[in-house]
């Protein structure tokens, strides 16, 4: 019993350690601040960006972003930036044609910390609520997307996060509960730096 006794207040221990850990950290990282220079309106364009569920993959020509960023320094990472519109251009599934439509903004884009990229910051957009549609296929996405803005070619990468898929009806291609990965590189224009303060 006393065996039993002591491993139980040893486990305890290790648990409360490390929940004590585990708020400390987080704790931390809500402390962090941001700078941002110079702050404002920005447009961002992508090539080629693609979004992949299991059984299918939408390939579109091209995407256009508009929002905006918050100025100076002393800035929470949540809710660094919104995105007020994204459009997407010539998407198809296996070269059959598709509309993407985006809604419900604006989305909000967060700092999450310092990326192990050099000369970025990891961050995540979240809010994101798009439906694509074709010949016999409609779905709704919705859920975060994430990735890293790199401060010295000032593009925005996206390249992990969970979009849902739902109210799909699609011939079995997509299926309600599908994750999809959204994969994309945008160009950013304004020249903008996001940095720890």
């Amino acid at each position: 019993m006393r065996r039993i006794a002591r491993s139980a207040m040893i486990a305890t221990a290790a648990l409360t350690a490390a929940l004590g850990m585990t708020v400390t950290q987080a704790s931390a990282t809500s402390l962090v601040t941001w700078t941002v220079t110079p702050g404002g309106a920005f447009t961002a364009v992508a090539t080629n960006p693609t979004l992949t569920v299991p059984a299918a993959t939408l390939d579109c020509a091209s995407s256009n972003a508009s929002g905006s960023l918050v100025s100076g320094s002393g800035n929470a990472g949540d809710g660094i930036g919104t995105i007020a519109s994204l459009t997407f251009e010539d998407c198809s599934v296996i070269g059959i044609p598709f509309d993407v439509t985006s809604k419900n903004f604006p989305w909000s884009l967060n700092a999450t910390g310092v990326s192990a990229v050099p000369n970025a910051v990891d961050g995540s957009i979240t809010g994101v609520d798009a439906s694509i549609s074709g010949s016999g296929c409609t779905a709704d996405f919705a859920g975060t997307v994430t990735g890293h803005y790199k401060n010295d070619t000032k593009q925005l990468v996206i390249n992990g996060g969970s979009l849902v898929a739902s109210g799909a009806d699609c011939l079995g291609l997509i299926n309600d509960g599908d994750e999809a990965l959204y994969e994309a590189v945008y160009a950013v224009s304004g020249s903008h730096t996001i940095s720890p303060d």
